[in-house]
């Protein structure tokens, strides 16, 4: 009689291991969730007269978590090289840019830019090993959760660009251009389709964003989510080759 196979466990196999196991340890997706949030939490923190030190801080802590995501992703030497670039250059100027005209949006724009090609390149990084996962766990549907963390940043991003550039007004209804913490507030609510009506965009290109936004947020929650729960412990099968009996038959 054949051994069965024992599902692997949702959760929960790597309990009692110590923060650094975790931290060492490729696929530590809950461990990287974790640190998004935190992201997320440094980002709507606004101190009056001190916004270029919070856009300094918010840069650091970013460039922190997706260090952590290029590790626990066991990314390419080539993917670290490109993203420590973008990395010391969206520091350098930030920083630097801030220090000169601390109320420049030039400045603004950098960080917001940079922002944005640091979580994009980080984000195709954890895509791929997402898709190298040979069977679906815990650990796969964390990191596809981390995934739709990532694209609420990376559009919170490209709205800071279109208000930093000075494009016009980013929201309708006498909002301006909302502060930082409002515009992930509103690139989260858009990714969701919550859609509470209490930032609406005012340009055709904000509005163009946000509904490829709120598309691709829908279609990732009722494609792959739900894909992925219903087949936890389930093997992946990347391509489909057909049986050399069956090309042989007939």
């Amino acid at each position: 009689m054949e051994a069965e196979h024992d599902t692997p466990p949702l959760f929960g196999s790597r309990r009692g291991w110590t923060l650094r196991q975790r931290f060492l340890a490729l696929d530590s997706y809950g461990l990287l969730l974790l640190m998004i949030l935190v992201t997320l939490l440094v980002s709507v923190v606004t101190l009056t007269g001190r916004e270029s030190l919070m856009t300094d801080i918010r840069l650091v802590v970013l460039v922190g978590t997706l260090a952590f995501a290029l590790h626990t992703s066991n990314a390419s030497r080539f993917a670290y090289t490109i993203c420590a670039m973008l990395a010391f250059v969206a520091v350098v100027l930030t920083i630097g840019l801030g220090a000169i005209d601390p109320s420049s949006r030039t400045s603004e724009a950098v960080a917001s830019a940079s922002a944005f090609l640091l979580v994009a390149a980080v984000l195709i990084t954890v895509l791929r090993r997402f898709g190298s996962h040979p069977v679906v766990t815990g650990n796969s549907i964390l990191a596809a959760i981390s995934i739709y963390l990532f694209v609420g940043l990376a559009f919170s991003t490209i709205y800071g660009f279109i208000a930093a550039v000075d494009l016009g007004p980013l929201f309708a209804a006498g909002a301006g251009d909302g502060t930082s913490a409002e515009r992930v507030y509103y690139s989260f609510i858009t990714l969701t389709t919550t859609g509470y009506g209490d930032f609406v965009p005012a340009a055709d290109v904000t509005r163009m964003i946000a509904v490829t936004e709120a598309l691709i947020g829908q279609v990732y929650l009722v494609t792959i989510v739900a894909l992925l729960v219903s087949n936890v412990g389930s093997a992946r099968r990347h391509r489909i080759t057909p049986d050399p009996d069956e090309r042989g038959a007939g």
